[in-house]
C-alpha cells in the first residue's frame, strides 16, 4: 500500500508538468541558503507545491534534501506564486498625491493607488528590486499591479499612464519576459531592464516612447504582439491605431561652454542650437542622476531660467525635442549655485557717472543677512589690479580714500553673514571721476574793463556769475558762455564775488569752482590833480 501512494504521489506530479514545458525558458535564478531544501522551497515559492520534482529534474538535482549553499536553482516563473507588494517614495517636490492624499518621502505606494502631480510636481518611486520611475508634472498614473514572487525581489509591475510623462530607470531582470509594463491609452510598453521614457497626451491623444539604454517590447495595448524598440530610438503611438516605425533620436546638446559656478539667485541657461531641434526640455535635480527633480521646463529656444533654489549642488539635464515630439538623448552637467548672502544693491555712484572731486563715497543698501561688507575699487573690469581693498565695512557707506587720482574707476562690493560665509561679488559699479575746476586766474583791471578768466576743457560752456555778496544773491552780472573768460566794463569800486560752473560736451554739470573774491578799488586820481591845490599858494 505504502509504493502504491508514493507512485501516486510521483505519477500526479509527472502529470502536473506537462503543461508546464512551453515555458520553461521563463524563470528566475535563486541563490541557495544554508538550511534549504527543494521540498521547503516548494512550499514557499510554488504554487502548487507537489511540482517540485519539475524543480529537481530543471537542476539535475541528486538528493533534493542536500542543496550546495551560494549555487543557482532555476525555477520557471509560471510555478511561482505571486503576492501582493508596496514600492516606497524616494523623493516628492511641488503638489504630489495619492488617491488625494499628499506625499511625502518614505510613504508606501500599495497596488491600485492613484497617482497624480501638480504643475510643478515631481515623485520618484522605488519598487523591491530597485528599479524607480520619476513621475513629471501635471501626470495621472494608475499602479494595476504591483506584486512579486515569493521568497524573491523579482517584481510584476503594471502601471497605467493616463496623461503626464514618466522616466523609468528598471533593474535588468533574467525573465525573458517583461516583468515591467507601462500602459498607455494607445500602447503598452513591455520591460526587463533599461532606461526609458513614457508620455501620454490624453484619450484622445497621441503616446511616445524613448529608449535611453536597453530595449522595450512596444505594441498596442489589447495587442498580443509587440516589436522591440531598442536604445537611441522611440516610437509615437496614434488614437487610431498607428504605432510609428523607430525613429532616431536627437544627440545630446552640448553643455560644454556652461559655467560651473553660478552666483545670481536666477539662473539662466543658454546653449549652442541643436540641429532637428523644435524645442528643449530644461531639468534640474538636486542628484547626479535626477532621482530628486526640482524643477522642469520646456523652451522653444535653447535657453532657460530657473528660480528659487537654495545654494548648493545641482544636476542640469537636456534634450531636444523633435517634430515628433520624441525627446532626444539626455546631457547632464553638474553645476553649484552659490548666491547667499545675496550682495546689496549699490546706491552711488552707478551709471558710469562723472564726478568733480577729490574723492568718491561708495554707499549701498543693507542687507540683513550680512554683518559686514568688502569693497574693492579698480580700474580694469577683471579686478585684476585693485587700487583698494576694504574689508570688514560695518556700515553701508565709505570712502575709499580722501583724495583719488582723476580717472575711470570700477568698485563692488559682497555681503559676508557674521560666521565669516562669504556671499558672490555684486555687479560692479563704473564712476568717472574729473579733477575739480581750477580756481580762476586773477582779474586784469583797467580804467575801463575787468577781465577773467579759468581753465576749461574743449567743447564745455560756462555758467558765470559776479556778485556783490558771497551767496550770490545780489548778482552784478550772469552769463552763459562758450569761452573760459570774460570782459565787463569797469565796476563801481567795491568788493565783488565770482564763481563759474561748467558743462561738459556730454551734458555732464559739474560743480561752481570754489568763490573767489574782486577787489575793485576806487581809480587813482590823475597826475595833475595834487597840483590844484597848490594853485591857491601861488597866488
Amino acid at each position: 500500500m505504502k509504493r502504491l501512494a508514493n507512485l501516486a504521489v510521483a505519477l500526479a506530479a509527472l502529470l502536473t508538468l506537462a503543461p508546464l514545458t512551453a515555458g520553461a525558458d521563463d524563470e528566475i535564478r535563486y541563490t541557495i541558503r544554508p538550511g534549504d531544501t527543494l521540498i521547503a522551497l516548494s512550499q514557499k515559492m510554488l504554487i502548487n507545491p507537489r511540482q517540485w520534482p519539475w524543480i529537481q529534474k530543471l537542476n539535475g538535482i541528486t538528493d533534493p534534501y542536500h542543496l550546495i549553499p551560494g549555487s543557482a536553482l532555476r525555477m520557471p516563473v509560471a510555478l511561482l506564486k505571486l503576492e501582493s507588494a508596496t514600492a516606497r517614495v524616494r523623493s516628492v517636490s511641488g503638489e504630489v498625491s495619492a488617491d488625494g492624499r499628499p506625499l511625502k518621502p518614505a510613504d508606501t505606494i500599495a497596488p491600485n493607488a492613484h497617482i497624480t502631480t501638480g504643475a510643478q510636481g515631481f515623485v520618484t518611486i522605488e519598487l523591491i528590486d530597485g528599479s524607480r520611475l520619476v513621475l513629471q508634472p501635471e501626470s495621472s498614473l494608475k499602479v494595476e499591479m504591483l506584486s512579486r514572487y515569493r521568497n524573491t525581489d523579482l517584481p510584476e509591475t503594471r502601471l497605467r499612464l493616463d496623461a503626464g510623462r514618466v522616466e523609468s530607470v528598471v533593474t535588468k531582470s533574467l525573465a525573458p519576459r517583461p516583468k515591467y509594463i507601462i500602459n498607455t491609452p494607445t500602447a503598452a510598453i513591455g520591460v526587463r531592464g533599461t532606461s526609458f521614457r513614457v508620455g501620454s497626451e490624453g484619450a484622445n491623444g497621441a503616446s511616445r516612447a524613448e529608449v535611453t539604454e536597453g530595449t522595450v517590447a512596444v505594441g498596442r495595448d489589447d495587442a498580443k504582439e509587440s516589436a522591440p524598440l531598442h536604445a537611441g530610438f522611440g516610437i509615437v503611438a496614434e488614437p487610431g491605431g498607428a504605432i510609428s516605425a523607430p525613429v532616431a533620436l536627437l544627440p545630446a546638446p552640448d553643455l560644454s561652454g556652461q559655467p560651473a559656478l553660478y552666483e545670481r539667485p536666477v539662473i539662466r541657461f543658454v546653449l549652442p542650437p541643436l540641429a532637428g531641434a523644435q524645442s528643449y526640455r530644461f531639468q534640474v535635480g538636486a542628484d547626479a542622476d535626477l532621482q530628486v527633480l526640482l524643477a522642469d521646463t520646456t523652451a522653444s529656444q535653447p535657453e532657460a531660467k530657473f528660480g528659487g533654489l537654495p545654494d548648493g549642488e545641482y544636476t542640469l539635464r537636456v534634450r531636444g525635442i523633435d517634430a515628433k515630439g520624441l525627446e532626444g538623448r539626455d546631457a547632464d552637467f553638474r553645476f553649484r549655485l552659490k548666491a547667499r548672502p545675496q550682495p546689496p544693491f549699490a546706491t552711488a555712484p552707478v551709471g558710469n557717472v562723472k564726478l568733480r572731486a577729490v574723492s568718491a563715497a561708495l554707499a549701498w543698501t543693507t542687507n540683513p543677512d550680512a554683518a559686514r561688507y568688502r569693497v574693492q575699487v579698480t580700474h580694469d573690469e577683471a579686478f585684476a589690479r585693485i587700487f583698494a581693498d576694504i574689508d570688514g565695512v560695518e556700515g553701508t557707506t565709505i570712502m575709499p580714500a580722501s583724495k583719488l587720482p582723476p580717472g575711470d574707476y570700477l568698485w563692488r562690493t559682497r555681503s559676508i553673514r557674521a560666521d565669516g560665509d562669504v556671499g558672490p561679488w555684486g555687479d560692479p559699479q563704473r564712476f568717472r571721476l574729473r579733477a575739480l575746476p581750477a580756481a580762476p586766474e586773477p582779474p586784469k583791471l583797467d580804467d575801463h574793463e575787468l577781465t577773467l578768466a579759468w581753465s576749461g576743457e574743449p567743447g564745455q560752456t560756462f555758467l558765470f556769475q559776479f556778485a556783490r555778496d558771497d551767496k550770490f544773491t545780489d548778482l552784478v552780472a550772469e552769463r552763459e558762455l562758450t569761452e573760459a573768460s570774460i570782459t565787463l566794463p569797469r565796476p563801481q569800486p567795491d568788493t565783488y564775488y565770482m564763481r563759474v560752473r561748467a558743462t561738459d560736451a556730454d551734458g555732464f554739470v559739474g560743480p561752481f569752482t570754489d568763490t573767489q573774491i574782486v577787489e575793485v578799488p576806487y581809480p587813482r586820481p590823475p597826475w595833475w590833480l595834487p597840483l590844484l591845490a597848490l594853485v591857491p599858494l601861488a597866488l
